[in-house]
This record gives C-alpha cells, sequence and structure tokens, in this order.
C-alpha cells in the first residue's frame, strides 16, 4: 500500500495562514479598543447601551462594550448600584425567574414579588440627545424606567419592568398613536391578574414642553419637573386621584418645586381615560420633557424614588 503525504506546498499554505489569521484578529482587537474607549463629560449622566435606529428592547442588545473607563464613570457619577443596572437592563441575575409568553417578558425576584409596576404606553418617548450626540444613544422612558426601577429597589422596594415592545404590538395590530393605550391595556391587563397586589402601577412618560417649563434646581442640581395626569372619563377617577394628590403632597412638602401638579383631562380630543378605569392604583406620570437631558431626569428619579418610598411605607 502506498503512502499518501501531504504536498509541501500545502502544508507551507497552512503554516503562513495561522499567523496571517491571527494578525487580523490583533488588528481587530487594536482597531476596536481604539474606537470604543470614550471621552466622557464629566459628570453627565450616560447609558452605555447602544441602540440600533429607534428601534430598542431591553431584551435584544445585540453589543455593549464596558471599557474600565466607561465602567468607572458610572461607578462614580450616576448610579448607586452599577451591578443592578446590568443585571436589570442586559441579563437576568441568576435569582430571578424570566416569565415568558407570546407578548410580554419580564423578571422578578424568586422570594419577593414587586409592588411596583412601570410601563410606557408611550415607548417612543425620547428626552434631549445633550451630551451624548457622539455615542449614538438615544435616551427615552423606557431608560428612564429601568433607572428608576434601580433607584426604587436601592429603597428595598421591589419593582418589574415591562419588558414587552409595545411599538412593535402596535404595528402588529395596525393601531396608532391614539391606540397606544389600547396596546398597553393589553400588557397592564396581564399584571394585574399576575400581581394583583402591587402598590403602584406606573405609566411613566415625558412631556413635550420648552426646557423653562420642564426644569427646575434642587439643591444644586438641575431636575426635570413631574406632572401626573389624572383621566375624569371613568366612575372611579375620585380614587386614582387621591393617590396621586397624596404623592404630590409628598413632594410639595419636599421638593416643592419638583411638581408641576396634577392634570384633569376629560372631553375632546384627549384620551380621558389612560387606562386608570382598570385599577385605582394605576396611575400616569410625566417625567421632564423633550428638551430635558438624562442628567436631569437622573436627578429627578432619585427624588421621585424618595417620594414613592415614603407614600408606600405610609400605607404599610
Amino acid at each position: 500500500m502506498k503512502k499518501r503525504f501531504k504536498s509541501k506546498k500545502r502544508v507551507k499554505i497552512k503554516f503562513f495562514v495561522l499567523p496571517i489569521i491571527i494578525m487580523l484578529i490583533m488588528s481587530l482587537f487594536i482597531y476596536i479598543e481604539g474606537h470604543i474607549t470614550l471621552t466622557l463629560p464629566s459628570g453627565k449622566a450616560i447609558n452605555t447601551l447602544w441602540r440600533s435606529g429607534n428601534e430598542y428592547s431591553y431584551d435584544e442588545v445585540r453589543n455593549v462594550f464596558l471599557s474600565e473607563e466607561i465602567y468607572n464613570y458610572i461607578k462614580s457619577n450616576i448610579f448607586n448600584s452599577p451591578i443592578n443596572l446590568l443585571k436589570n437592563e442586559l441579563k437576568f441575575s441568576e435569582n430571578e425567574e424570566t416569565v415568558n409568553s407570546n407578548e410580554i417578558s419580564f423578571s422578578y425576584a424568586e422570594k419577593q414579588l414587586p409592588i411596583v409596576y412601570i410601563y410606557s404606553s408611550h415607548q417612543g418617548e425620547t428626552y434631549s440627545t445633550k451630551y451624548l450626540e457622539n455615542y449614538n444613544i438615544v435616551p427615552d422612558v423606557l431608560m428612564a424606567s429601568s433607572m428608576l426601577k434601580d433607584k426604587l429597589e436601592n429603597l428595598n422596594i421591589p419593582t418589574l419592568v415591562e419588558k414587552a415592545n409595545i411599538l412593535s404590538y402596535m404595528k402588529e395590530n395596525n393601531l396608532n398613536h391614539a391606540g397606544s393605550y389600547i396596546a398597553s391595556r393589553h400588557f397592564l391587563t396581564k399584571i394585574l391578574n399576575k400581581f394583583p397586589n402591587m402598590k403602584l402601577y406606573i405609566d411613566l412618560h415625558r412631556d413635550a414642553v420648552s426646557h423653562y417649563v420642564s426644569t427646575t434646581n434642587i439643591n444644586g442640581k438641575e431636575c426635570a419637573k413631574i406632572m401626573f395626569v389624572i383621566g375624569l372619563e371613568y366612575d372611579t377617577y375620585e380614587k386614582n386621584l387621591q393617590i396621586v394628590t397624596n404623592l404630590n403632597n409628598i413632594i410639595l412638602n419636599k421638593f416643592p418645586s419638583l411638581t408641576r401638579g396634577i392634570l384633569k383631562k376629560e372631553g375632546y380630543g384627549v384620551n380621558g381615560v389612560y387606562n386608570q378605569d382598570l385599577d385605582s392604583r394605576i396611575i400616569l406620570i410625566e417625567v421632564g420633557g423633550n428638551e430635558n437631558n438624562i442628567e436631569e431626569i437622573n436627578n429627578t428619579l432619585e427624588l421621585l424614588a424618595q417620594v414613592i418610598g415614603e407614600y408606600i411605607n405610609e400605607k404599610e
């Protein structure tokens, strides 16, 4: 039997291919390192999640590069618990249960059920990109919801943030902007059935007003103002109104310039219900406006978490 030998030419080619591949990989890492190390504006809040256009889902984050500079920035300047931030926005921790259906996905601690639920009927509402223009990051109400969750949980208030893509649901069901509350009602009803004992169900929005109207200075920090919205076109609105009145009174006592008050809506051209007919604990909060930046939103959510915490403690 003849022995089979590989040609010298083939062996020689393979010998040179491997070093070339290694060099290409090293070059790629060098390129990424050189372009992903960011010079961040000192003292400006930033979320390092990379987005694809204007469509965004916390469950579909493609690539997140956390350089040491970015990590240290987050740790020292923005969030009390960057570990919780990553857990909430990028993955579920090992001691959490994931609940999935065809339309909804969320997480909660197995031994500590959530007592606050945060969702956004208008998931497409965004804030100013000031300080973030060069980073392909568009801060929005979803980001604000996750930030509020982190701050509430720092106060030992287990919180659930809606993970479902309401915008996709609207598109699939041919709903226009006016139908956004129909879409959010679909997901809200599921949560009401699964977690009927929550203290608050918060529909988080942002307003569309000038920076002058939506901003105040509290303890030397620029903060986005808060406004509560209550619909009057359902029979039990007085119960919902009482809850937001209590929350607003706490703000008036602690941070009086933070609130823009309570906006009561009814009549032609407005929704007038905002799904608040489903339960008296469903409230709508406008956090800042389209001209507020993420640092101002972050400062406000720190205060709002304290207000919600005081309200819940009073009820227990």
